[in-house]
């Protein structure tokens, strides 16, 4: 009776028991130590048992088909596998592409070349520097295609140096368990993730919410005069880039049809742009203070309407929210427009009444100013949401298109490629010297490693965790290989064996602050176990190829350190001195830029100084976000005095004030307040001019320069010492503007 009752208890107190634990777990926070191991969350588990099961059934079918190294196609399984569809047919789609002409590449150095290593590696090293150099002017994994091209084509070469004439069957098998493992980890994938377009399309909603969110509570800040809108400004317009790319990921999901990624990106642009013309607005009243008392109550009834904006778009019904706030600001917009008109009525009728300009007229123009600038300021974030409505309401026969291609950046394509080369070359002239047996798989795992993070800005940070993950795996795979395969007879139970090892993997993937370290373990486990059908990896060939695969890829990570090393502070001065002269270029020019291109030019820039600054951002970095922050602004107003000058409705003694603050700043050399001083005088002379006019075209075409003079002159002034090129830029020094 005891036993009986005990055995029904049992079920139910481990029932309990499972309940109370899970629930403590649920509260783990994700940055807790190992969370991501005994908490996972159900969709960092799917994924990870996901790509484990494609990893296998891909080593299951190479073993079938009696491959020579069915290890490379659970490999090629976990490299393809991202965090969503949409990347993982991106990187599936073009590693292909770069393994298929990586091996015509192959066959074709080596035909080239036979028996020659002192001319073959430094060819080899020339072609992959060419496509690591190349690949910086890319985007996504269009440049992970021409990586793929120079390590897909070294790793050919190397393993048919001793063996030429296989050369052409060992690119075949090479493609194939690419092309195997693609296919397995794409099938799995879209077994589990149905419905791709309505989760592509959540995704766009949730990443447009967020930026618009953002950007209204950083627009409430600056029109209220606190610092925290800067920062927060700053933090966004440097990561819509990045949000611009990943929508390339969304389109991929939801189909060659639809068009919401472009409007998504058309979105971000114009929250770019409200973001700047805040920027310009809150430093014009800065510069106009004290503001007159009608345009505060226009901010405070604006910063409470954006200030209502995140929780309204974040509602159950984002579109109709975002249709219910265009029609509101429309309203306001509307509001500051008539404002703006009647102002210039009753600056007429005060301009008439007096034959010298009063304090009233004055207050009259720059209060129409700030409330045009306002309707400008409305307008942007009305495209914006005009353009989210889009992504989530598609109209038939929509045609609409929105791209930017990315600054080529020729010095870093340069350093890209030359460190890549150098590192080929090393890895070579390594085995050519030694002649070390496993010397080939030493250089292969070299040329692996430097031409993967050889496109990235920061090659030291990016492979930090490369190199880890290659000892992780070796650890683990010391275990499987010395204790647990040998035991195993079959194929059947060789991959019972490897699936914890996998899934473990496949959560770290998931893990904050792990993904280079765990995409390292996941990539080269497969190769340090060396699964096939016939025999296991012994001891003898652990300890000949998993050290050299590891040695490998240290001297990889170590030549990034030794060939022209990263050097944040020299990086930050060298985006320095290409927003200077591209400030100069735009002063000398008037078609070198777009307002748009000039603000995502900017914005890149910005972007770049934030991934240099790290986790922690530093006082010197700030103070560079500020600067690239007011050249930005300062080529916004530079970008209107050009559109002044080509209405040419000033009279020639107006226009040449104007002329002459684009002369000083296209001729900036040094330490110089001689282009916010001849900013100051132009304002000077402008605004008696603008008080006195009698011509409307004309007196229009003046009060938009007199309103570009106004920001122009504080920040030239504020920002000399940035704008000086001829020395480093510090913050003490920074802190002295005049």
């Amino acid at each position: 009776m005891y036993a009986f009752s005990f055995s029904n208890r049992l079920p139910l107190r481990l029932r309990t028991w499972i309940i109370k634990a899970t629930d403590g777990l649920k509260g783990l926070p994700e940055t807790a130590p190992l969370a991501w191991l005994v908490a996972p969350s159900p969709s960092n588990l799917g994924f990870a048992v996901r790509t484990t099961c494609a990893a296998l059934l891909a080593l299951t079918i190479a073993l079938w088909m009696e491959m020579d190294s069915p290890q490379w196609a659970p490999m090629t399984a976990w490299i393809v596998a991202q965090n969503s569809r949409g990347q993982s047919l991106s990187k599936a789609k073009w590693r292909l592409t770069g393994t298929c002409i990586g091996a015509i590449a192959g066959v074709t150095f080596l035909a080239a070349f036979p028996q020659s290593p002192w001319l073959l590696f430094p060819s080899l090293a020339l072609g992959a520097g060419l496509c690591c150099a190349y690949a910086t002017f890319l985007r996504n994994f269009r440049s992970y295609a021409l990586v793929l091209i120079a390590f897909t084509c070294t790793i050919i070469v190397l393993s048919a140096a001793n063996q030429p004439d296989n050369v052409f069957m060992i690119a075949l098998s090479r493609t194939t368990y690419i092309t195997l493992g693609i296919l397995c980890e794409s099938a799995l994938a879209l077994l589990f993730a149905p419905r791709l377009d309505r989760v592509a399309k959540q995704e766009i909603c949730t990443r447009l919410q967020d930026a618009l969110c953002g950007a209204c509570r950083s627009m409430t800040d600056l029109l209220l005069g606190q610092q925290d809108g800067l920062f927060r400004s700053q933090a966004l317009m440097g990561s819509i880039p990045s949000l611009a790319d990943q929508t390339e990921f969304s389109d991929i999901e939801m189909g060659p049809h639809s068009h919401a990624g472009d409007h998504a990106r058309a979105a971000l642009g114009a929250i770019s742009t409200f973001l700047s013309r805040g920027l310009t607005l809150h430093i014009h009243m800065q510069a106009a203070a004290p503001l007159p008392d009608t345009f505060q109550t226009l901010l405070r009834k604006l910063s409470l309407l954006l200030s209502q904006v995140p929780n309204q778009i974040k509602s159950d019904n984002p579109v109709g929210a975002a249709i219910a706030i265009r029609q509101e600001f429309t309203r306001y917009r509307t509001d500051c427009l008539q404002r703006s008109v009647d102002d210039l009525i009753a600056f007429e009728q005060l301009r008439i009444q007096s034959d010298h300009p009063t304090q009233a007229m004055r207050d009259l123009l720059e209060s129409r100013i700030l409330e045009a600038a306002l309707a400008k300021l409305l307008l942007e974030l009305d495209i914006a949401l005009a353009h989210f409505i889009a992504t989530q309401t598609p109209v038939s026969k929509d045609h609409f298109r929105f791209d930017r291609h990315p600054e080529k950046d020729f010095t870093l394509a340069l350093n890209n490629g030359l460190r890549s080369a150098a590192a080929i070359c090393i890895g070579g002239l390594l085995w050519e010297i030694t002649a070390w047996p496993e010397g080939s798989t030493v250089a292969m795992f070299v040329a692996v490693t430097s031409t993967r993070f050889s496109s990235f800005e920061n090659p030291v940070q990016a492979s930090s965790g490369f190199l880890k993950g290659a000892v992780w795996a070796a650890f683990v795979s010391f275990f499987l290989v010395f204790w647990i395969l040998p035991e195993q007879a079959s194929n059947e139970t060789l991959l019972a064996s490897l699936f914890f090892p996998m899934l473990v993997g496949g959560l770290a993937l998931r893990a904050p602050n792990a993904t280079g370290t765990a995409a390292a373990y996941n990539n080269f486990l497969p190769f340090m176990v060396g699964p096939a059908n016939h025999t296991r990896m012994d001891e003898i060939m652990w300890f000949n190829t998993t050290p050299a695969v590891v040695f490998g890829i240290g001297l990889g990570v170590w030549a990034f350190r030794l060939v022209l090393p990263f050097d944040a502070a020299a990086e930050r001065w060298r985006i320095r001195r290409k927003l200077v002269r591209d400030l100069r270029a735009l002063a000398t020019s008037e078609t070198a830029f777009s307002t748009s291109d000039w603000i995502a030019r900017s914005g890149g820039r910005l972007a770049q100084i934030i991934r240099h600054a790290g986790s922690k951002p530093d006082a010197v970095t700030e103070a560079y976000l500020a600067g690239a922050m007011g050249l930005m602004s300062v080529g916004l107003l530079v970008l209107r005095l050009h559109h002044v000058l080509a209405y040419k409705d000033l009279p020639p003694e107006l226009a040449q004030p104007l002329r002459a603050v684009l002369h000083a700043i296209a001729h900036l050399r040094g330490y110089s307040l001689a282009p916010a001083q001849t900013a100051s005088d132009a304002l000077e002379k402008l605004l008696a001019a603008t008080l006195k006019e009698k011509n409307l075209s004309t007196h229009l075409e003046l009060t938009r320069a007199v309103s570009s003079l106004e920001v122009m002159r504080k920040e030239l002034a504020q920002n000399a010492v940035f704008l000086d090129t001829t020395r480093r830029f510090h913050v003490p020094s920074a802190q002295k503007i005049p």
